[in-house]
């Protein structure tokens, strides 16, 4: 008997320092380390950051911009505020923040809405798009249009990260006959994934330590996208500058040191020095394709200084990576990810930059768009995640324009009850149907089911005012990167249409 109670105290007790370490160090330590990771990388991670550090005082105008990457390419937060307050007297400035993350359906609103309340917001601005609805389970089969439910379901049970990692406690208490269903060992892993948040965020947690190790000790070589000084030319988000760019660098030391990357063998880089008089500083030919050290010397190094980069060697981006882009453009050399910033920055994961790929796009004739769109978007024989989505998701539009009527599903229904809810806490709602480009919106843009999906979202919400269709806002197609994300200067002009709105929304509250 006595030893049945030790080891009971002993399963108790190392259960207790497993719990322990597992939610209250681990779950901390999570959120302690330096978040260098930069935009559209380690969503889940920096979706969870971002959220865990979202606080608006009671006396505070707080305003929550909810929504997938629809809502993270339509709206810039910081001049949403700005273009709100300079309209505003000051006693009803705002504060506004994202609260979004890739695919985040109605059915994930529903199961953060708790979570929304906490942070204490006044009003939620909630962008929307059909694709949120997750289309692609859309079928016309018979005659007539039906929504695969189960098969959402399973791709939320197998793969889907959303309930897999953010809120399998949440999924489980509500769906857990079901998830049985599809098998002991599925229920088995989301139980594990509820407990545990080792387990629960294994997959990302080294994301925010590998981004602070690579900036340290590989010179910003690897990464997604470049966080460095904007030359005046611009930058590619990858890192490419032009031939030819001047850029402000802050020098702090006596030897400046960054890294640029060669692609083509016997390239001739020269640096000059601008300001009063235009002075050389730097000239090499590097024999090879590859990453190089620039060293430069100064004998009283100024706090910023602007330089000349010359590159003699044009770069094909086809010969780079021919899936970027569907048409050609001229690279010079590829920058370090922090170049000329004397520090890496801080949580800014949700802070988008204005770049040469979303330039290019608006530049391009309608031919040449239609060429640069159709091999980015649709290329053929490509199973990107993200392009096979949006394959199905333009399928799914040309079955919703034969039906006859409006149907709802699932997701219509978790988007009615999370804005009741939020109502439900005096939190108030404006909902806006985004922009759509005109080039997919055509396969069901004059359909009866869209009509009556605008007249679903007019009627879930209480007044007039606190609903927007803004889909036709952009009828050029040179607005969009693809079928619903806008080009950075397109979202700036968007951003002043939705505070303009936003203001209308807020004084008929009032």
């Amino acid at each position: 008997m006595r030893i049945k109670f030790k080891v009971l105290l002993v399963s108790v007790f190392c259960l207790s320092l497993f719990l322990v370490f597992d939610r209250v160090i681990f779950k901390n330590l999570l959120f302690i380390l330096p978040n260098e990771l930069e935009w559209d990388t380690s969503p889940w991670y920096n979706f969870l950051r971002k959220r865990e550090d979202i606080r608006f005082s009671k006396n505070e105008n707080g305003v929550l911009i909810l929504g997938s990457s629809v809502a993270l390419y339509s709206i810039l937060p910081e001049k949403f505020s700005e273009k709100v307050n300079s309209k505003s007297e000051k006693g009803n400035w705002i504060r506004s923040e994202f609260y979004a993350h890739p695919s985040l359906t109605p059915s994930d609103f529903y199961h953060y809405k708790e979570d929304i309340v906490s942070k204490k917001p006044k009003s939620v601005i909630y962008v929307i798009n059909p694709a949120d609805l997750q289309l692609e389970y859309v079928k016309f089969e018979n005659n007539e249009l039906i929504y695969d439910e189960d098969g959402f379901f399973q791709d939320s049970v197998n793969t889907r990260h959303q309930n897999r990692l953010l809120y399998p406690d949440h999924f489980l208490s509500e769906h857990w006959k079901k998830i049985l269903d599809l098998g002991k060992s599925k229920l088995e892993e989301f139980v594990s994934k509820t407990v545990s948040y080792g387990v629960r965020y294994r997959s990302f947690f080294y994301d925010p330590i590998q981004a602070w190790y690579m900036h340290r000790f590989r010179w910003g070589r690897s990464y997604h996208y470049y966080t460095g000084m904007i030359p005046e030319q611009g930058i590619y988000l990858r890192g490419w500058a032009k031939p030819k760019f001047e850029i402000d660098c802050e020098i702090e030391t006596k030897v400046w040191k960054e890294s640029i990357f060669i692609q083509k063998p016997e390239t001739k880089l020269s640096i000059h020095r601008l300001g009063s008089k235009r002075e050389p500083i730097f000239e090499r030919t590097f024999p090879k394709k590859g990453w190089y050290y620039i060293q430069i010397p100064f004998s009283d190094p100024p706090s910023k200084l602007r330089l000349e980069f010359v590159s003699d060697k044009p770069v094909s981006s086809l010969e780079v990576d021919s899936r970027i882009f569907g048409t050609e453009e001229i690279y010079g050399i590829r920058l370090s990810q922090n170049f000329c910033r004397s520090t890496f920055r801080e949580d800014h994961s949700y802070e988008r930059i204005s770049s040469l790929d979303d330039s290019r796009v608006e530049s391009l004739s309608d031919q040449n768009y239609d060429i640069d769109y159709q091999r980015r978007i649709y290329r053929q024989n490509d199973e990107e995640d993200v392009l096979s989505r949006f394959k199905k998701i333009q399928v799914s539009k040309s079955d919703l324009s034969k039906s006859d009527r409006f149907i709802a599903w699932s997701q219509m229904e978790y988007l009615q009850q999370g804005i009741l809810y939020l109502r439900s806490k005096g939190i108030r709602v404006f909902l806006v149907n985004s922009p759509e480009n005109p080039k997919e919106k055509i396969y069901y843009g004059s359909s009866v089911w869209y009509s009556g999906y605008l007249s679903f979202l007019q009627n879930t919400m209480d007044d007039p005012n606190s609903f927007k269709d803004l889909s036709d806002f952009f009828p050029k197609k040179q607005s969009f990167l693809d079928p619903h994300h806008l080009t950075y200067s397109s979202s700036e002009v968007f951003t002043e249409k939705v505070s303009d709105l936003f203001l209308g929304f807020s004084k008929s509250g009032n």
